[in-house]
């Protein structure tokens, strides 16, 4: 008896800060996918697209998913986005062009994810890496009903020091490499794919001797996972970003907690019916430094 006591509260413990990484509080509100996609332009062109599950339940349910994002990698740059986001803005956008006299816009076409009115940096953020320069640019969008502005920064291409191991797992029948590093507060554990000699991989993760097909933090609080390798011809895509605030990395880091964590004083705004906003709640960032 006292052994599945102690199981549940460690479920519960462990589920708790799950939820507070996953934005499932319902206080952040998406931004609308209104994007204007005339103003986009291509910046490099892809050979290999990489499709990565973030945070699934179930790798082979879509819907399981927080987001499904997108790896392309280009000669001089590499992008890595929200397809669901992407799909979701295309979507909208087309809707708009077929009912220009509407007087409502859907917020919501397609799939967004689970909880998928939900902001978060890590399905609203567009990351580049730019190969000539070695910088990595974040734009990152932010979320609807506030006047906090979208902001971007540059930062020397992240750096992990990783320590490889003999371990090895077939992940979407790619034969994989263990290794393991700590970054910028939190430990880490990367399968790489020895056939796929590319230096790079989901998020900010990249410098092994292959694509990073799975990562994930020693606490399981954030998961990216490889579902699909396509290989063919894909333009590399960019918006303007204009009226993107310029900003450094911990001042924007410090801002999402902010936003996570107390959204409504943050934003300036009282919720709508109530006399105050909901209490501040806990978060777990991917970067704690």
């Amino acid at each position: 008896m006292k052994i599945a006591i102690s199981f549940t509260i460690i479920f519960l413990l462990f589920t708790n800060k799950y939820i507070a990484a996953q934005q499932l509080q319902g206080k952040v509100v998406a931004p609308a996918g209104r994007k204007d996609f005339k103003e986009m332009s291509v910046v490099d062109s892809s050979s290999i697209r990489i499709s990565y599950a973030f945070n699934a339940e179930n790798i082979h349910e879509p819907n399981s998913y927080i987001d499904l994002q997108y790896l392309e990698i280009g000669k001089y740059i590499s992008k890595y986005y929200s397809y669901f986001v992407f799909n979701n803005d295309s979507l909208i956008w087309d809707w708009q062009n077929k009912h220009p006299n509407a007087q409502s816009i859907p917020r919501k076409i397609g799939i967004l994810g689970r909880m998928p009115y939900y902001w978060s940096e890590y399905k609203y953020s567009e990351f580049f890496k730019d190969y000539k320069r070695n910088v990595l640019t974040e734009y990152a969008r932010m979320p609807q009903q506030s006047k906090i502005p979208n902001c971007m920064y540059l930062e020397d291409m992240p750096e992990q020091d990783w320590r490889i191991l003999e371990d090895t797992l077939t992940i979407n029948s790619y034969l994989c490499q263990k290794a393991m590093c700590h970054f910028r507060g939190r430990d880490y554990i990367a399968w790489f794919a020895i056939d796929i000699p590319i230096n790079n991989g989901p998020w900010k993760f990249g410098g092994l001797p292959g694509l990073i097909l799975k990562v994930y933090d020693s606490q399981r609080l954030y998961t990216f996972e490889c579902i699909k390798v396509e290989n063919g011809k894909f333009p590399i895509m960019k918006y303007r970003f204009k009226n993107y605030k310029p900003t450094e990395r911990n001042k924007l880091l410090r801002l999402q907690r902010k936003i996570n964590e107390n959204f409504y004083q943050t934003a300036g705004l009282i919720p709508f019916g109530r006399g105050k906003a909901p209490a501040p709640t806990s978060y777990e960032p991917l970067e704690l430094e």
